[in-house]
């Protein structure tokens, strides 16, 4: 590989680091925020556990951004990086780095679990809202205890190549198990197979049930929130799959000059924001596939919230009718909307 290449390999990588980076961020906090007003507003969501599911995978989405990728994005893009001096930020900020993603995942596959339960009417008793907030709370417990290695073996230390300090993983069994069993196992291969696996099974069940009597609009709901969780089964796959292969790979993989180093990292950075838009893009799969779930956050942010804003906005009396200025249209504060079904 010529040098010429190395350098603007070099560049790509960095825009794709910086650029695609805050695009995902921004895109992602908006689309978990609206995901998780829209589930605690909506009565039709809070009566459900996988709706809960999703909720928690949500706020655990936020998280994961925010502490993983908005870091990455400050260290490569600007070289701000407090895990480079504090041994107790270093530590941190990987603690909850893993224990985000697993959270968002495993509820993900809660979630699909949950609605092929509540599709099958031997197993509709675990598909209860009141059992959802253990298994939730049980999850978290869970991995907080199986990360505590993290706190052990994550710690600032010079790196031989660059003679900087950096924070690292400092114990190479651990190096290990993170590379080949935390990411390729934990984070990709069992949850990915768990989901796919009920995911598909949900589906099937849904086709069967339309043939029999039940109640259409638990039947419609069901029909909706399985749809919903089946296609960002199927978008998450195609995006972090590449990220999986790299790192099940990575241990074989033989860095022998600058050039091959440029090209590694290409591959990595880009893999690794792949893999972060799937903790992004869940919202907007919702609205793609469901048009009610489209109208539904309609309903939420306009009908419910902003309408609620405006009305914080009234000096006179409770029924007085103040209207909002946008533009050159008025919007009454006796804005009436209202979606079937909701």
């Amino acid at each position: 590989m010529s040098r010429n290449t190395s350098d603007y390999l070099r560049y790509v990588t960095e825009s794709i680091a910086i650029d695609f980076g805050f695009f995902i961020l921004i895109t992602g906090f908006i689309g978990n925020l609206l995901n998780i007003i829209t589930f605690l507003t909506l009565k039709t969501f809070r009566e459900t556990s996988c709706a809960f599911y999703l909720t928690t995978a949500s706020c655990a989405n936020l998280i994961h951004l925010v502490v993983s990728l908005l870091s990455r994005i400050l260290i490569t893009g600007y070289n701000i990086d407090l895990t480079h001096t504090s041994s107790f930020a270093c530590k941190l900020r990987q603690y909850i780095a893993m224990i985000a993603p697993l959270m968002a995942l495993y509820c993900m596959c809660l979630a699909t679990i949950d609605q092929y339960a509540t599709l099958t009417l031997r197993w509709r008793h675990f598909s209860r809202r009141t059992l959802a907030c253990r298994f939730v709370v049980m999850i978290f417990v869970f991995w907080c205890l199986v990360n505590i290695p993290v706190i052990v073996y994550y710690d600032t230390s010079v790196l031989s190549i660059e003679n900087q300090w950096q924070c690292l993983i400092i114990n190479m069994n651990y190096k290990n198990y993170f590379s080949r069993f935390y990411i390729t196992f934990l984070l990709g291969f069992i949850q990915l197979t768990i989901r796919t696996v009920f995911g598909l099974l949900a589906f099937i069940n849904v086709r069967r049930l339309r043939n029999r009597q039940r109640a259409i609009i638990r039947l419609e709901r069901d029909k909706q929130i399985t749809s919903m969780v089946l296609f960002e089964t199927v978008i998450d796959v195609l995006l972090s799959l590449p990220f999986f292969i790299y790192y099940a790979y990575k241990p074989y993989i033989l860095t022998t000059d600058a050039a091959d180093v440029s090209l590694y990292t290409f591959i990595i950075t880009t893999t690794t924001n792949l893999n972060y838009a799937a903790y992004a893009i869940g919202f907007y799969i919702y609205c793609c596939v469901s048009s009610r779930f489209r109208k539904q956050v309609f309903h939420v942010v306009v009908g419910i919230h902003m309408k609620y804003c405006c009305k914080m906005n009234v000096t006179g009396s409770a029924n007085q009718i103040a209207p909002c200025d946008s533009g050159n249209q008025t919007v009454s504060l006796e804005l009436d909307i209202r979606i079937d079904q909701c």
